[in-house]
């Protein structure tokens, strides 16, 4: 069954002027469509010239005002090209971009022509990306994207050398969703995300992906990356991910480099009751933009962070905004369960104030003394506190659900527990309270639940025990199913007697 008029209103989208952002993922719908339905018989006749004019008056990038400088958006103009040149390789298709808009001049390459084009930035851009990680890390918005390029490119491609290398690609996103997830919840530090998908792991771009490959997650209306994985017969989830996803081991401690040499470091603690991530001493003091620092994950909406807003808008159009990214990035520490953010605000900064999100209502209890903030969700605890003191908001929008910390220089601690460790929830409590934390300017003192003293400030080292902790300077991942350097042209992920190599240089495979 067919709704042509569907796909004639994504046709008329590409036309003219009214090409726009995103309307990428519209092209790579259509050729999709195409390429696996365009020769059955019962395709419609009447839609077969527009889709044809529109494939060949396909854009290039920066010959419209779309925006084609994200890595997703990279990867999904290299694989319309692919496939467009794929379909009609010795037509000639009359794009007009750059320097030849402005003259008048006709680009008049072949189909062929795009297609091998397409296919070098494409091996260009799996292999860096293969090997240094993605600057957009952990991206539960473009991860989805990225995931919708590769499917077409590992099932649609005639290439193998690009159709494996995507393949190998998406096993390598899926394994890093797999290690930074708690029951389905892709509760990690991102680098892109938006103000529904972090106060929400339901709303999530990347949740009905987890739904499909993982059995974990939720299904909603970010289909895009799920449908693309489910319509590509060519690629198989290899066992050791399914099984990474789904292990509970009693702690799990992941540190990983992703990006180039300015690249993020990023570490995951998860046990059975919870999983806190945080992205390490990034970029403190700079002006933030869509990056989420870190958070704590006791369920799919009991989700705790923090973060220094610019406005009181939470719209997507405004990044940083009021609950996503930061006006001015703090400098974060992790230890396993215990997590320090310093925040270093400009005196003149108009909001005055940095503040938790705490969902009071997904919680099973909570509650709020000697300034500290405690929540359980099942047998995962959480205790949080700020230098400058609590405030819970009972008004506006945000009632109950947001914990507010007036002043310029402010420190906020987070430490997780759980019932096999730390007894019943009023034993944490106490416990929590009884430990010696010192706060002193933009410095801090704490002495954890698990016997260590940590000491954190705003420019010398972090210290566990008097010792030193790199909180920087990573291998591209560490943890118990691989470690692998930075950069990394090979990984092997291994689980019990299954294992998988993972390789980006010239002689790729999976």
């Amino acid at each position: 069954y067919v709704e042509a008029e569907v796909i004639m209103e994504a046709i008329e989208a590409r036309r003219g002027n009214q090409r726009r952002d995103g309307s990428d993922l519209q092209m790579l719908g259509l050729l999709s469509m195409m390429h696996r339905y365009l020769d059955d018989p019962s395709f419609p006749e009447e839609l077969k010239d527009p889709l044809e004019e529109c494939v060949l008056n396909m854009y290039e990038p920066g010959s419209d005002a779309m925006c084609c400088m994200t890595e997703s958006q990279q990867i999904l103009f290299h694989t319309c090209e692919i496939l467009a040149g794929q379909l009609y390789p010795d037509r000639i298709f009359p794009v007009l971009t750059g320097h030849q808009a402005r003259t008048g001049t006709n680009a008049g390459q072949s189909g062929q022509w795009h297609r091998e084009r397409g296919e070098r930035m494409a091996i260009s851009w799996l292999r860096k990306r293969g090997t240094e990680g993605l600057q957009e890390w952990d991206s539960n918005c473009y991860f989805e994207q990225d995931l919708a390029a590769l499917a077409h490119l590992a099932d649609l491609a005639d290439n193998p050398e690009v159709w494996e290398l995507a393949a190998t690609m998406i096993d390598k996103i899926l394994f890093t969703i797999a290690l930074n997830s708690y029951q389905g919840a892709f509760g990690s530090t991102h680098g892109r995300t938006y103000a529904p998908f972090i106060k929400s792991a339901r709303l999530e771009a990347t949740s009905p992906v987890s739904r499909l490959m993982f059995g974990l997650g939720a299904l909603n209306n970010h289909f895009m990356g799920a449908v693309s994985l489910a319509c590509a017969k060519r690629y198989v989830l290899p066992a050791v991910i399914e099984r990474i996803a789904w292990d509970q081991p009693e702690e799990m401690w992941n540190r990983e480099h992703q990006g180039g040499e300015s690249g993020v470091d990023k570490v995951t603690y998860r046990t059975p009751d919870y999983m806190l991530s945080s992205a390490q001493d990034y970029h403190p003091g700079e002006r933030g933009y869509q990056q989420h620092i870190w958070q704590a994950t006791l369920g799919p909406d009991a989700v705790v962070f923090v973060n220094h807003p610019p406005c009181v808008s939470d719209e997507n159009s405004r990044r940083p905004n009021f609950w996503c990214g930061n006006q001015v990035l703090p400098r974060v520490a992790q230890w396993r369960d215990v997590l320090i953010a310093i925040h270093n605000l400009p005196q003149d900064d108009w909001m005055g104030f940095t503040h938790a999100y705490f969902p009071i209502h997904a919680f099973d209890e909570h509650e709020l003394r000697d300034g500290w903030a405690f929540a359980r969700k099942g047998d995962g605890y959480l205790a949080l506190t700020a230098a400058q003191g609590l405030e819970l908001i009972t008004q506006g929008q945000s009632a109950y659900r947001e914990l507010r910390s007036h002043g310029q220089d402010n420190i906020w601690l987070c430490h997780m527990g759980r019932a096999a460790q730390d007894g019943s929830f009023s034993e944490f409590q106490e416990k929590m309270l009884g430990l010696d934390v010192s706060f002193e300017g933009l410095s801090v003192r704490f002495s954890t639940l698990r016997d260590e003293t940590l000491y954190f400030d705003w420019e010398r080292p972090f210290t566990v025990n008097g010792e030193e902790q790199p909180i920087t300077g990573f291998k591209h991942y560490e943890n118990p199913y691989c470690t692998a350097d930075w950069p990394a042209s090979e990984m092997e992920i291994r689980f019990g007697d299954r294992s998988l190599t993972l390789e980006f240089d010239e002689t790729q495979g999976s």
